[in-house]
């Protein structure tokens, strides 16, 4: 109950917003110049196939402490946060780590042929600057850390986990002063010093930038202000390997209008000189968000919720999506597993059903007609596939050519004839020529 209660409190305080230089292990510096900027990874988009880690989740006890354990599902990439596994319980006292749960959870991922995305952050107030700042995580959490003891911690991690499939992220929600109560010259050069570490690492882990959320302008402006921000005469995102947002919209906001933050942030990016090579990944997302708890969503709403949040996310070419999360219940309209954490809503199952939809295809487009119908097209080795729904309600569509099957996300697959009339709803339908 404990996590479910922090959670909301962060939700709280967030939405009431609105109203490299080498170093030794001891993180002694033993050299002046900075590494030169690696090149960036290329991102996955339209032109590229959905891989397994497209498809990623957060799971608060992911390692088996609870009957849950690992969610019940394909899962490509675990977001370990609000898991137990921050700097301050990794550190629990000055230069004592306990790495006993991480261990856990990596070898647990491993075994389910995932990778972790480890949040780092959130400041032992032994090694905060003040450790008397209020935060989520108790205090001194959200302050800038000694950049000493920030060293030493990233290059513990990193050396602990080198070669292992573990990506590490600087900070979860810097825009937030819950999690973060410095500003953004402090995080870029927080982001910069994890930056240098790594750079010693063989082989190098891949870096993922603070994560931002970007539904609330002053949130927006933080995000302008951070990436404008050159560090040793480079601009800070030459820095990542990986750009993170928190795409959640507004509480009455949809996967559409999630994609509009992205839209606008892309522009912000751009502006910075942040390229379309650098890939973006959506590290949180859900919907209904109100600083309270909230009711789940109707059944039909849940899955199209989902359905559309992944199709979308690659038409626009994000890389991979962090559903928040397997098991959250309280504070999202869109809940993957029951009560038990571990028997899977219809809106769990179709998660596991878009994957075996996706993976491995190219999603071509994305496009609505005058009544408001998706139509996404997906090109894959068995042919292609078109995905229909209506937010509104009952239309009809016609039949693609050379379709030959129509499937509800939730039953069988029906025979279909190419130019008859379909009709479609809020549940989303795969007509596909595929076998």
């Amino acid at each position: 109950m404990h996590r479910y209660l922090l959670q909301l409190l962060a939700v709280v305080l967030a939405v009431s917003v609105a109203g490299c230089s080498a170093t030794s292990d001891n993180g002694s510096d033993s050299g002046k110049a900075s590494p030169k900027p690696s090149a960036s990874p290329s991102p996955s988009n339209v032109n590229e196939a959905i891989e397994p880690t497209f498809f990623g989740v957060h799971d608060h006890d992911p390692v088996g402490d609870t009957a849950a354990g690992w969610p019940d599902a394909p899962v490509g990439s675990l977001r370990a946060w609000d898991a137990g596994v921050t700097w301050r319980d990794l550190e629990p006292s000055p230069g004592v780590f306990n790495f006993s749960r991480l261990d856990a959870m990596v070898d647990t991922a491993e075994s389910h042929d995932s990778d972790v995305l480890l949040v780092l952050g959130q400041t032992p107030a032994f090694h905060a600057k003040n450790p008397n700042a209020t935060a989520f995580y108790g205090a001194g959490a959200s302050s800038a850390p000694k950049l000493k003891a920030w060293k030493t911690y990233v290059r513990k991690v990193a050396k602990r986990y080198a070669g292992r499939p573990v990506i590490l992220q600087v900070w979860n929600e810097a825009n937030v002063s819950g999690f973060w109560s410095a500003g953004p010259q402090e995080m870029a050069t927080l982001t910069k010093a994890a930056y240098d570490v790594l750079a010693n690492i063989k082989p190098r882990p891949t870096l993922v930038s603070p994560a931002l959320v970007t539904r609330l302008a002053t949130q927006q402006k933080w995000l302008n202000d951070f990436y404008a921000i050159t560090v040793d005469g480079q601009p800070i995102a030459n820095y990542v390997d990986v750009v993170s947002l928190q795409l959640y919209p507004l509480p009455d906001g949809t996967p559409a209008s999630s994609m509009e933050l992205l839209s606008q942030m892309r522009k912000a990016l751009t502006s910075h000189g942040v390229g379309v090579d650098k890939p973006i990944w959506n590290t949180e997302i859900n919907y209904g968000l109100t600083g309270k708890p909230v009711d789940p969503a109707p059944k039909a709403e849940q899955i199209m919720n989902v359905v559309a949040t992944y199709l979308l996310n690659a038409a626009n070419g994000i890389s991979r999506v962090y559903w928040y999360g397997w098991d959250q219940q309280q504070i999202v309209n869109t809940l993957l597993v029951q009560p038990d954490l571990a028997t899977r809503t219809p809106a769990g199952d179709a998660f596991v059903r878009m994957r075996k939809w996706m993976l491995g295809a190219k999603v071509t487009s994305c496009k609505t007609d005058a009544n408001g119908t998706y139509a996404c097209t997906l090109e894959g080795p068995k042919g292609t596939s078109t995905v229909f729904w209506n937010p509104q309600g009952k239309t009809s569509v016609t039949v693609p050519d050379g379709a030959t099957t129509a499937q509800e996300i939730d039953k069988a697959k029906q025979p279909v004839t190419a130019g008859s009339p379909l009709t479609v709803g809020r549940i989303p339908v795969m007509v596909s020529s595929a076998t």
